[in-house]
Formats: structure tokens, C-alpha cells, sequence
């Protein structure tokens, strides 16, 4: 689902998916970066005491005080260069959270693996299945892009964006174009929303591969 262009930030990494750096004094995080167009910038820690970082062994991990509950973010250096993508993310719902709230509740995964994978949709990763029936799931209201998404291998595209979504019905009345452009399916939702289906036909997908749960 796209309006043109490939929906992914490109930087000079090289990296597939967004990247990141820490620096780490003491086991502890005292600051970080994103890759933000070839640039590292600057992230805040805890400028308002809703987030903190820990190391976990190899792993960095991020928890966000939401106002649903919380948002739990691993990263990974993977090869060692001093570079970490993000590895998993769960949204974790607090007992009598009010408003919309994401319902599920399991976790991320930003890689695939041979069996089937609930899959985090985000702008600026390059999201792509494996093996297995993956679920693609939705929480971004920006330009995004899937590859490998299977309707014969019962992938599934979950909305739950916590943007009031009640149904199938509900979603298409915000669609104001679907068109193929080359090899891609692609859906938009105004000029800023948009999903691309790399290498997916017009037949090789149907509102039985769509779910919404918020």
C-alpha cells in the first residue's frame, strides 16, 4: 500500500531496517542514536521519567510507560559493528486502561523465522514474512511496505492501530485508492496512510486475509 514511492527512510548504512547505537558505560545506557538519513541523532532518555533502558546481556532493552500500559523494545547488535536493529516489541495493557488500546498483546517480532510469526508493520523497517503463516500486524498510520506476504500460505494483514477501528467495513470507508503499479498491490488511505504488497497480484489477496482488531 503505497502512493509512490517505496516507504522505507534510506540512510548510508546500508542496514534493511532502522538501526541504532548506545552508548554503554558500567552496564548502563547513558545515550542514544538513531540512523535518521545518514545522520546519527540524538535520542532523549527519560526526559520525563516514561522510559528507561537496561542491558540485558547482549541486548538493549527499552520500556516506555504508555497510556494504555507499557512498550517493551529489544535491540540487538547482531554482527558486532556497534550497530543495533530492534529485535521484538510488546505492548503490554495495564488492568482498567481507558480509551482505545491495542489488543494484541503478543510479542513483535522485526525478523521472520521458519515458523509462523506475528510480524511489527513500522515506517521506515523493511517488514518482510517467512516461512510459516505470518501475521503482519498493523499499527503504524503511515506509508508502509510488506514483502512476502502469502495469501496461499495464510498470512494475514491485523489491524490494531488503537485508532477506533471497528471492522472490515470500517477500514475500506477510509481506502480512497487500490491499484497495482509493476509487480506491487498497493492501498492508500488519503496521501499520508498507504500500504504496499511487494510482488502480491490482485487475486492473490482478499478481505479474508484482512483482520481488524482495533
Amino acid at each position: 500500500m503505497s502512493s509512490g514511492h517505496d516507504g522505507r527512510d534510506d540512510d548510508s548504512s546500508g542496514h534493511e531496517h532502522k538501526a541504532f547505537k548506545f552508548t554503554i558505560v558500567d552496564s548502563k545506557v547513558t545515550a542514544a542514536f538513531e540512523l535518521d538519513d545518514g545522520v546519527w541523532e540524538s535520542k532523549s532518555i527519560d526526559d520525563d521519567g516514561s522510559e528507561t533502558y537496561v542491558v540485558e546481556g547482549t541486548e538493549v532493552v527499552r520500556t516506555e510507560v504508555k497510556p494504555f500500559g507499557t512498550e517493551i523494545t529489544r535491540y540487538a547488535d547482531v554482527d558486532s559493528d556497534g550497530t543495533y536493529l530492534r529485535v521484538s516489541e510488546q505492548w503490554t495493557v495495564s488492568p482498567g486502561a481507558n480509551g482505545t488500546v491495542p489488543k494484541f498483546s503478543g510479542l513483535l517480532r522485526f525478523s521472520p523465522t521458519d515458523s509462523d510469526d506475528a510480524i511489527a508493520v513500522r515506517a521506515g523497517e523493511d517488514c518482510s514474512g517467512g516461512r510459516g503463516s505470518d501475521d503482519f500486524v498493523i499499527r503504524d498510520a503511515s506509508h508502509l511496505r510488506i514483502d512476502d506476504f502469502s495469501s496461499l500460505e495464510h498470512d494475514t494483514l491485523v489491524f490494531d492501530t488503537g485508532l477506533g477501528l471497528t471492522s472490515r467495513e470500517h477500514l475500506a470507508s477510509f481506502i480512497t485508492d487500490i491499484h497495482q503499479e509493476g509487480t506491487n498491490f498497493i492501498v492508500n488511505f488519503g496521501s499520508d496512510v498507504s500500504i504496499t504488497l511487494v510482488g502480491v497480484q490482485p487475486d492473490h489477496i482478499s478481505w479474508d486475509d484482512v483482520s481488524v482488531l482495533s
